[in-house]
């Protein structure tokens, strides 16, 4: 029996209650406290207990559990818990919430690598300093106590970017609608130009920059209910590269021998999202369809649509052991060529098969399954007390788990396949790694896996926020 339940049973008790006569407990109210920033009637939103609600006795244990989870998921609060403070006469009760409330001012520098990831820089470009990004971001994810999230940024070095983003996910009273509006400009020496044996071909040209892009974007948030939220955007995109890229190096990488594209785009996405704690789930089921038009008919540049599914689903098996299985799948509904430049397939971003970190597979279409079996090793709360400057920082959850993976993917290329021998085949991976979680969100990976070349190697990645 947990604390949460005995406490629960102590009020019994003491206001006389006979469980015997009934199976449901009311909340009669909700007390917040430790939201210094944070609006109550937020806090509040994100939770599926409301004032009123009535609850089986046997579940309000798992209630509980399950609420602090949604408010940590947020990523407004360090610790969220939630207890029974009173337990009056007709199973009547007062639910306390009590809250730590995280950092959320953050004028950082910018530090990080312009590569895929960590061994694609160590290796491949052998450490290069001028493939490093340095600036200043400053962004604040509590911007006024309603959850909305402002972020400015200058960024420089191999990338030279500005960006403002805005999104205010509360505008009407229920809390359903809300809206993001996003406007950045980046600019580029060197450029990915082609693939060729399924690697990165890059030029650079230390005198002007061969590749910017500006793009400006406005959305329409629904979330109808907790778990389950609707996006909606339109957004214009120019790109535009030197010459030489267009005519020499690959007259193929906008439209046949243009350096400029320019198109709208309509994007809609559904996400449906059970999971315990996001950033390393171990419960719960995630589920995400998009679908994107680039290309309104108002430019030539540029005519795709496609669709994207991805469905995870976490199992806990034991106190420590779970499991995780995720399966993701895009496919082109315009299934004409595209340009080189929006042929990306796995290789970027999380869409990847585990020991093929060096490669990239361009396409239209792609096929990914990810199986991962976690052990936790350790699940503590460190103090750092005053050696943390920052008071919001001094308490840190970790957790330490050993995993096991394999996974299988297939990319579809019908356009740029001659030249990159492991497109259009089966990709196969599998390893062991060692992975830590800091203050709830913050993820170190460390891999050693397999490849279907007979290939291994040992590969670090890092997951930071929701």
């Amino acid at each position: 029996m947990t604390f949460r339940t005995s406490l629960c049973w102590f009020w019994m008790m003491v206001g006389g209650v006979a469980m015997a006569q009934s199976k449901m407990v009311i909340v009669d109210s909700i007390l917040v406290s430790g939201n210094k920033r944070t609006h109550e009637s937020i806090v509040l939103r994100e939770m599926n207990i409301a004032r009123g609600d009535t609850i089986p006795f046997e579940k309000l244990d798992e209630y509980l559990e399950r609420n602090s989870e949604l408010l940590l998921n947020t990523g407004l609060f360090n610790s969220a818990k939630l207890n029974v403070k009173n337990w009056g006469e007709n199973n009547q009760l007062d639910l306390a919430v009590e809250l730590e409330e995280t950092w959320y001012i953050f004028p950082l520098p910018i530090l990080e690598l312009a590569d895929r990831n960590f061994n694609v820089w160590w290796s491949e470009q052998n450490r290069a300093l001028n493939r490093i990004n340095l600036g200043a971001h400053f962004y604040h994810t509590n911007f006024t106590g309603r959850r909305d999230y402002f972020k400015v940024l200058a960024q420089f070095g191999y990338t030279r970017k500005y960006e403002i983003k805005y999104r205010y996910p509360y505008l009407n009273k229920a809390k359903t609608l809300g809206f993001e509006a996003v406007m950045n400009f980046k600019q580029q020496r060197e450029l990915q130009v082609n693939t060729v044996d399924n690697r990165q071909q890059f030029f650079r040209d230390p005198d002007k920059f061969l590749y910017e892009r500006a793009l400006a974007s406005i959305a329409l948030l629904h979330r109808p209910k907790i778990r389950s939220d609707h996006f909606y955007s339109l957004s214009f995109t120019q790109n535009r590269v030197d010459d030489i890229v267009s005519t020499d190096l690959n007259p193929k990488f906008f439209k046949e021998g243009t350096s400029l594209q320019r198109f709208f785009s309509l994007e809609y996405r559904y996400k449906y999202d059970t999971r315990d704690l996001r950033p390393y789930p171990t419960d719960g089921r995630y589920f995400t369809f998009e679908a994107k038009k680039e290309g309104m008919g108002i430019f030539d540049d540029l005519n795709t649509l496609s669709a994207t599914l991805s469905y995870s689903h976490y199992f806990p098996l034991s106190e420590k052991w779970s499991t995780g299985h995720n399966l993701r799948v895009r496919g082109a509904l315009i299934r004409r060529p595209q340009p080189f430049f929006n042929s990306q397939a796995l290789g970027f971003g999380s869409s990847f098969v585990r020991g093929y970190e060096f490669y990239v597979i361009d396409g239209i279409d792609f096929f990914l399954s990810r199986n991962t079996v976690n052990y936790r090793l350790l699940n503590k709360n460190f103090n750092l007390g005053k050696y943390m400057l920052i008071k919001q920082f001094r308490k840190m959850p970790f957790k330490l788990y050993l995993t096991g993976f394999s996974d299988v993917g297939y990319a579809n290329n019908p356009a740029f396949r001659s030249s990159n021998p492991i497109s259009n085949r089966p990709l196969v991976g599998y390893g062991v790694g060692l992975n830590m979680v800091l203050y709830v969100d913050k993820v170190f990976i460390m891999e050693y896996s397999f490849n279907g070349e007979n290939e291994s190697g040992f590969f670090i990645r890092t997951q930071m926020g929701f």
